[in-house]
Parts: C-alpha cells; structure tokens; sequence
C-alpha cells in the first residue's frame, strides 16, 4: 500500500502490522500470545485466530470476560487485591464483535483494516504525534498502565481513542522481544491518511 508509505518509512525494522477484526471468516485457536503475533507479523509473518494464549490479552480482545485480579496479584506488580483489581479494571477493551482477528503486514493487506501497529525508536513516534496535530492542533495524550501494551493500549485504546503510543509491558517486552529503543503505537484506519498527509508536510527533526 504505496499510499502510506511515509508512514511505513518511520519503521527501521520490519512494517507495520495491520490487525482487523473480521466477523465473517472463522480463526483457529493459537497458543502464541497476542503481542508476540503481532511481531512475528512484523517480520512478515500472518495470522488468523480467534483466541490467543494470554489470560490478560484474553480479557483485553473480550474472548474471557473475567478481569485478571488474580493473575495481576501473583505477577507481583501489584502491592495488594485492591490495586490489582483497579488495575485489571481500568484496561481497555475490544468491543467490536468478531469471530476472528486477522493479522498481517501492510503490504499483505487488501486496504481494510482496524488498527495499524507499529515499532517506533521515541523520535519517529514523536512525528506520528505531531503528523496527527498537523491540519488540528490537536493534543494526543497518553493513557497506559505499563501493562497490556499492544493489547490494551496499541489495539483496544487506539480503537477507541483514534491512537495509542505505549511504552510497552512487561509481558510484550518478555515474550515478543521488541528493542529496549522501541515503542509500540497504534493507530486507528480512520487517522491514517490525515497522519500521512502529516508526515508529508511537517519539518524534519534536524530542520
């Protein structure tokens, strides 16, 4: 898709990853998680599942409706209960109904998709920000938790709020094996060209 290659030019390694949620075609069960999908499609790699194997991504993509208290208690990153519990209560959620999520790279996708992932060191991530407050002025702001990052934040966020820029998780960073210099964002399909015509036009960093 030669249309979004401005975009596309911000990833040093690998291409965006666009994910969407069909609600026609049948997925197989995997065990992989989530994130690690989404990296291995990174790298060229595609998928369709209709489940994956973490417990918090489960709740987050609303294929498990029980928010993880438990899981985020014995993760240890948590103090007690009541802190796990408004953790696992504040994550984002999918809330489009499908029957499996499709996950590929840009160029492998046939033009219709929900939400485009991508790997960013902080200074490219910095001009999808400021490429999305070209033609507005608009202010993106930042709602993570440090937890459920392409899940929650890059998947289910950006659906809902248009973008999401992360810092990652514990459980992404561990399992898909992104770069310590890399940040997760995702974008919503209907900012995409707006924040391409963005990239276009803004100065470069070094102007």
């Amino acid at each position: 898709m030669n249309e979004f290659q401005n975009i596309t030019s911000l990833m040093d390694i690998g291409e965006p990853v666009c994910v969407t949620f069909d609600e026609h075609a049948d997925g197989e069960p995997s065990d992989l998680l989530y994130c690690e999908m989404i990296q291995k499609a990174r790298h060229g790699e595609s998928f369709s599942v209709s489940a994956q194997g973490c417990p918090v991504g489960a709740y987050v993509l609303s294929t498990s409706y029980g928010a993880p208290h438990d899981y985020y208690l014995k993760s240890g990153r948590y103090v007690d209960m009541h802190a796990a519990r408004c953790a696992s209560e504040s994550l984002p959620r999918v809330v489009k109904t499908y029957r499996s999520i499709r996950i590929e790279t840009l160029s492998k996708n046939s033009g219709t998709f929900d939400v485009l992932i991508l790997y960013l060191t902080p200074e490219k991530a910095m001009r999808i920000v400021q490429a999305h407050s070209y033609t507005s002025g608009a202010r993106v702001v930042i709602d993570t938790l440090g937890a459920a990052s392409v899940c929650g934040d890059c998947t289910a966020l950006a659906l809902d709020k248009g973008m999401g820029l992360s810092f990652g998780c514990k459980g992404s960073r561990k399992h898909s094996g992104y770069s310590d210099d890399e940040v997760p964002l995702g974008i919503a399909t209907e900012f995409i060209e707006n924040i391409e015509k963005g990239l276009k036009e803004i100065p470069q960093t070094w102007d």
